[in-house]
């Protein structure tokens, strides 16, 4: 039983109070077809409401079953509304975007009704209201007679002890109303129907009593048949809870039905998702910026350069350098690199480049679309193309066919490069510091230096004797083709100018040791002193020489295509296995490059600067993302309140939301996912921003677009219950 006592509701609008109930007291049992009658603003459809649960009371008491619903919290009264009240309304309140099948099975969905059931038990429905012919039809192609039979057969499928229909025949024509009530007479042989009309003849004949407000007020209660009265079921007060994906199918359901907008929610959110990414992938290359200063090993510490070597110290073979220069990213594999790490100042006899500290690379890694800034590409093995800041080039046309020099090193002396061609280092492949200055040169000369950086630096070769220890320095290591395999030949007066022997050519037993990071071998020799060695050249024969300069590699740089993005190609590198032991070892020399702490303080405030930048992109993109969103969602403000009618609580809805708003992001993700790579590596600032993304900054942004969604969601759930379920309805009409 349904009672009220002294029952008042009042309305508030713009510091005016009006009356909606005054002092109702009525009693209401299942088995009763009630019509609630009066004129126009008489206060009819309020005390429905007030009966129903979509609306509030200020005074008195109403009791379900005997039990006080005045302390009913928002949620309770939820509760009570899906348990207990189905509802019929006169402007049908239909999901629009849905099929008249869709309508009948949400309140089932919500119920909790047997997933495999739901769809026969729903068109048992349709079928019994009539429909069945257009129960995949949306229900904007309906007509207004079948179009309120759909409303019935949502409330027969919520199957609710009460039915409270609101003016149900008042759009509709005399036979479609006659047939309408018919069917709330039927329904209302075990349930309780409380029905609104203005017209209290057509309903007549079927109803057991008449209820006339008048100005809020209860005028006359009259009972027009006998009827065995009977109580409102005790209801299980149960909890069902949607399972994960029933709610992932319904929320897509509910997104596929208007795509149009939900195309353009996909397009807001990418677009200030993309803003988003670019912010934090800005950071992500700020945080990783390092100088190109040179350390103890390294003198090129370029971001775009990978040192490996294998664990075991064994030669690289041709399928490790098949499969190191497999990866996506690596466009050189420079093998015996120690060019890369040799420097030296450079200059001429003009004023264009007095002096011009510089590193060597291969001419093979000049990018294939290069636009030279004057002059071209070289023809002649000792031209250079020359790669330097724009000072250093500025007067570039004057430099073409000057001759360079070295000043400071020995493996260069008598070494002149003719100047071919020019180009900023400002857009060069992982050169980010463009006050350093590259010469790119021919094979042969890359190889020359090659092996003097080698002997220099990482090899020694050294020839001992009785009275004789001197290191072998490639400058002055010639070939000689009529020496044997023992065979050294070197100048009489080799040791500090002094004479080893008294005769312009003498021998003597001695040895040859080789020894470096992988090679130690000691080779006996017979040291032949040349009086006639007026340069202090070594000669030994090719096989020796090739032993100095072995052809096998037991190290390569790798040079990529991008310097961004290149610690997560080191971190792949270094996870690959041979067997149960990692394969390579790798030097990451952009990483070891040591700076001075005024970079260090320059670097921490950029970054700090650039995640101010990030945090202003994500709350300015949310923003604006809230407002669009609000705007799109409020249009679908009509159908969450239509949900909460047919049994969905605060839980449900606010998952809905959530739900929805996350399959945007996972879109908008998948976009950006797509662009940042499809892009090319080289592409220009600040788009390089979209290149620094590996998995583990995928799944970081991801977060980011998650909290961003999550915060939007948010908001507008707070909105949508701001309100009552009847003012929702009441504001969306009109």
């Amino acid at each position: 039983m349904i009672k009220l006592t002294n029952v008042s509701k009042y309305y508030s609008s713009n510091d005016v109070i009006a009356l909606g109930l005054r002092k109702v007291n009525l009693e209401l049992n299942v088995n009763e077809f009630v019509a609630i009658v009066g004129e126009s603003g008489s206060g009819k459809t309020t005390l429905l409401n007030v009966i129903s649960g979509i609306d509030t009371y200020e005074e008195g008491e109403m009791y379900i079953n005997g039990e006080e619903t005045s302390y009913f919290s928002v949620s309770d009264m939820e509760n009570y509304r899906k348990k207990y009240v189905a509802f019929v309304f006169q402007d049908y309140n239909l999901i629009d975007s849905y099929t008249v099948l869709q309508n009948v099975e949400a309140p089932l969905l919500l119920s909790g009704y047997p997933k495999d059931k739901i769809r026969k038990r729903a068109m048992e429905i349709i079928e019994k209201v009539g429909l069945k012919d257009h129960a995949h039809h949306k229900s904007t192609k309906l007509s207004g007679g079948q179009k309120q039979r759909v409303v019935i057969a949502r409330a027969l499928a919520k199957d609710c002890p009460i039915i409270a229909a609101d003016e149900p025949t008042g759009n509709l024509d005399s036979e479609s109303a006659t047939q309408i009530i018919k069917l709330l007479a039927e329904i209302a042989k075990d349930k309780l129907v409380v029905m609104v009309t203005h017209d209290f003849s057509q309903v007549a004949e079927f109803a057991t009593r008449k209820i006339r407000i008048y100005d809020g007020e209860i005028v006359e209660d009259k009972e027009l048949k006998k009827v065995e009265k009977a109580n409102l079921p005790k209801l299980e007060d149960k909890e069902f809870k949607i399972n994960f994906f029933s709610m992932l199918r319904i929320s897509l359901r509910n997104l596929m039905a208007v795509p149009k907008k939900t195309l353009l929610m996909i397009v807001v959110f990418s677009f200030f998702a993309i803003f988003v990414g670019l912010a934090y992938g800005g950071y992500v290359i700020v945080s990783d910026q390092a100088s190109f200063n040179s350390n103890y090993h390294f003198s090129y510490t370029g971001p775009d350069r990978i040192v490996v070597k294998r664990t075991d110290n064994q030669p690289l073979s041709a399928q490790d350098l098949a499969e190191l220069g497999g990866y996506s990213q690596v466009k050189h594999v420079i093998e015996k690199d120690y060019a890369l790490d040799f420097s030296t100042v450079l200059y001429s006899n003009i004023n264009v480049f007095e002096y011009l500290q510089v590193s060597f690379l291969p001419i093979s890694m000049l990018p294939e679309d290069i636009v030279f800034e004057y002059g071209g590409l070289p023809s002649e093995d000792d031209q250079v193309v020359i790669a330097g800041n724009p000072d250093t080039i500025r007067d570039g046309e004057e430099a073409i066919g000057i001759y360079l020099e070295s000043m400071y090193s020995s493996q260069l002396t008598g070494v002149k490069f003719e100047v071919a061609g020019l180009v900023t280092n400002d857009h060069m492949l992982g050169v980010t510091a463009v006050y350093n200055n590259f010469v790119y040169l021919s094979d042969n000369y890359w190889e020359m230096i090659q092996k003097s950086k080698y002997l220099d630096e990482f090899g020694d070769v050294m020839i001992s004797a009785d009275r004789l220890y001197t290191k072998v320095d490639y400058a002055r290591l010639k070939i000689d083709p009529t020496l044997a395999d023992d065979e050294v030949r070197l100048p009489n007066n080799y040791m500090n100018g002094s004479y080893f022997c008294n005769e312009n050519l003498c021998e003597t037993t001695g040895f040859l040791k080789i020894k470096d990071y992988y090679v130690d071998e000691t080779l006996p020799m017979t040291l032949i002193m040349d009086t006639n060695i007026q340069d202090y050249s070594i000669y030994v024969n090719q096989n020796v020489y090739d032993q100095i300069f072995y052809d096998e590699i037991y190290q390569v740089s790798l040079m990529t295509k991008s310097d961004i993005n290149v610690e997560s190609l080191v971190n792949q590198i270094a996870r690959v296995r041979d067997g149960l032991v990692f394969k390579y070892k790798l030097v990451y020399p952009f990483d070891s490059a040591p700076y001075e702490s005024y970079q260090a303080l320059i670097l921490l405030m950029a970054s700090i600067g650039m995640i101010a930048l990030l945090i202003v992109t994500m709350v300015g993109s949310t923003f604006i993302t809230y407002v669009i969103f609000k705007m799109i969602i409020n249009t679908k403000l009509h159908d969450y309140a239509i949900f909460r009618t047919i049994g969905a609580n605060h839980r449900v809805i606010k998952t809905f939301i959530y739900v929805e708003n996350l399959y945007i992001v996972a879109v908008a993700f998948i976009v950006f996912l797509a662009l940042s790579l499809s892009i090319p590596m080289n592409v220009m600032e600040p788009f390089n921003a979209f290149k620094v993304f590996d998995i583990y900054r995928y799944f970081i942004y991801l977060i980011l677009l998650v909290l961003m969604s999550l915060f939007v969601s948010r908001r507008y759930c707070n909105k949508i219950f701001s309100s009552s379920v009847s003012k929702t309805l009441k504001t969306d009409l009109e």
